[in-house]
């Protein structure tokens, strides 16, 4: 058995797994399971881990359309508003 220390934001992240895995498999996970199916994954996906250390991929530097001095003003706005605007609500 091994004591692994983590913060708080760690614990957090590993409920939420746990509550995954315990979706999946219709009983409960222990912590020591949870990190188990975890480290199985990324040794499996590899690729995916490696992608997830480098960063967010959400802002491609090398992409022509990617111009951060765009900016958008919607003037005045409520949360209707940005609904609408970002999810095509009414």
């Amino acid at each position: 058995m091994t004591t692994i220390r983590m913060t708080s934001t760690q614990k957090q992240k590993l409920r939420k797994a746990q509550e995954i895995l315990e979706k999946g498999s219709r009983r409960r996970i222990s912590q020591g399971e949870a990190v188990a199916a975890l480290a199985e994954f990324a040794l499996r996906n590899r690729v995916l881990l490696a992608r997830a250390q480098k960063g967010p991929m959400w802002m491609p530097e090398d992409d022509p359309f990617y111009d951060p001095s765009i900016v958008f003003d919607l003037g005045v706005t409520d949360e209707r508003t940005h609904d609408r605007t970002l999810y095509g609500r009414r």
